[in-house]
Order: C-alpha cells, then sequence, then structure tokens
C-alpha cells in the first residue's frame, strides 16, 4: 500500500472536510481492514503515530523518522508486518547530493525529501526483497526528477524483486517523472485505466490526477491491484486515495 494520510493543519473551518478529528477514524478504519504486509505513509506528524499504530496492529512497525536535522517535523514511513516480513536491515537517506544529512535537500527543493529503505525476508516464502518508501516534491519536475535519479541509486546492485512505494506528485501516464522510471525499468502496478487519486475531498472525474503509485522491477508478479475509493462511514480519509497491491515472486505470495 501507498496512502498519504495528511497531516493535520493548526486549525479548520467548521465542517471542514480535511479536519484531522474528522478523518482518523476513517484513516483506522481503511488500515484496519486492509491490514498491508507493507505500506508507505506520507505527511505523517507526530501526533497522528499512535493512531496508526493502534489501526495497524501490533506487529506491525513503523520505520522512518522526521524529515527535518533534527529528526523531528513531517515523516515518511514504511509500515512493516513482521508477522509476514523479518526486517534484515533498513535505513533512511535525503534525496540530496549528500543523503546520509539530515535535514538536507537539492538545490531549489521545496523541502528535505527522504526515503525509507528496507531489506526483507518474506516469512512464508524466504524470498528476500528490497521496499523503498518516499514521497516527492510538488514542484518543480526537476526536483523530482533529481530525487528519482537519488532512488534509482538506492535499488542498484538489487537483483531480485523490488518496490518503490510513493506519493510522486507527478501524474501518472502524464508527466516527465512517469516517463522516466519507466524508462528506468520500473514498472506500474496498475492498469492505465485506474482512477485517480489526488481528490481534493471532491468526487473523483476524468481530470483527477494519480500521484501514488507502486512500482516494482525484477522478478515481481501483479496478481491484483485498486485504488481504494471507499469512503468509511461517508469520511473522506485523506485528499489521497490509497492505492493497495497484491505482488508475487516464484509462484509464492508475497505482499
Amino acid at each position: 500500500m501507498t496512502f498519504n494520510v495528511r497531516r493535520p493543519l493548526p486549525r479548520y473551518r467548521r465542517g471542514d472536510p480535511d479536519a484531522w478529528f474528522t478523518r482518523a477514524p476513517a484513516v483506522q478504519a481503511l488500515l484496519h481492514a486492509h491490514r498491508p504486509g507493507l505500506a508507505a505513509l506520507q505527511e505523517v506528524q507526530p501526533e497522528q503515530l499512535h493512531l496508526l499504530r493502534e489501526a495497524l496492529g501490533p506487529e506491525h512497525v513503523l520505520l522512518g523518522t522526521g524529515r527535518d536535522a533534527d529528526g523531528h517535523g513531517e515523516r515518511c514511513l514504511l509500515a512493516v508486518d513482521t508477522g509476514r516480513f523479518a526486517v534484515d536491515g533498513w535505513r533512511q537517506r535525503w534525496l540530496s547530493r549528500t543523503p546520509e544529512v539530515p535535514g538536507s535537500r537539492g538545490s531549489g527543493d521545496a523541502f528535505p525529501r527522504t526515503a525509507v529503505l528496507a531489506d526483507l525476508t518474506d516469512r512464508r516464502t524466504g524470498v528476500a526483497w528490497r521496499a523503498v518508501a518516499t514521497h516527492l516534491d510538488p514542484w518543480p519536475e526537476s526536483a523530482r526528477l533529481r530525487q528519482l535519479a537519488a532512488l534509482q541509486c538506492l535499488l542498484l546492485g538489487w537483483d531480485g524483486p523490488r518496490l518503490l512505494l510513493a506519493d510522486w506528485n507527478a501524474a501518472a501516464g502524464r508527466s516527465r517523472t512517469w516517463d522516466a522510471a519507466l524508462a528506468g525499468g520500473l514498472r506500474d502496478t496498475l492498469p492505465p485505466e485506474a482512477p485517480g487519486t489526488f481528490h481534493r475531498y471532491r468526487e473523483p472525474g476524468a481530470r483527477t490526477p494519480r500521484l501514488d503509485w507502486i512500482l516494482h522491477g525484477g522478478p515481481v508478479r501483479v496478481l491484483g491491484a485498486r485504488v481504494l475509493t471507499e469512503r468509511p462511514r461517508g469520511v473522506w480519509a485523506s485528499d489521497h486515495f490509497p492505492v493497495l497491491a497484491e505482488l508475487e515472486h516464484d509462484g509464492g505470495p508475497a505482499g
């Protein structure tokens, strides 16, 4: 899964669908209902962590820290079901020229951007996977292309199945970021006719962009993938719909 849960804001207008106290039960309901083996969670603030952990359950660990130099602030997390996957190792890198320097950013980038990389072993099959969770800049596209190049470096040298789960802030099928990702050998889990994900609390339509993608490389088979458009109890969970995929390696289920 990849799911931008949308950060809380300091204040809201009355009846605003963006209000975290309104959305939180819907976010929990979606996570609890689907219990993904792996999930990239974007725009997470510290005050949201306990609700996310509660929804996912005690076997899930949340990998990642804040993007700021002191480890605080907004974070992109990789949630891992440790009953399904053994975490062989993980690290967080900043998508900059100095990836090991906390809080660093590329020239012209709007914010520090992080990637959480984990090497995992599927307890059912023994297959080793590499998964990366991230969230790219909303502008400009040149920043996203630099950040994509940094992500591709994290996957170099890994011949097994690999996953990139992200809010790419770029439209699938109609952006240079999309073209570059596919030119680099990654493949999308969703079919071309999949609906958009960035609905902004409005009914989605033909022009709703699909900013949230799960890309894969190596020996991976897609058994199914969909955009989760449900609204628990009629409530928008976020301004993004999550994406959920079921994947397989060499005949054994793996995610």
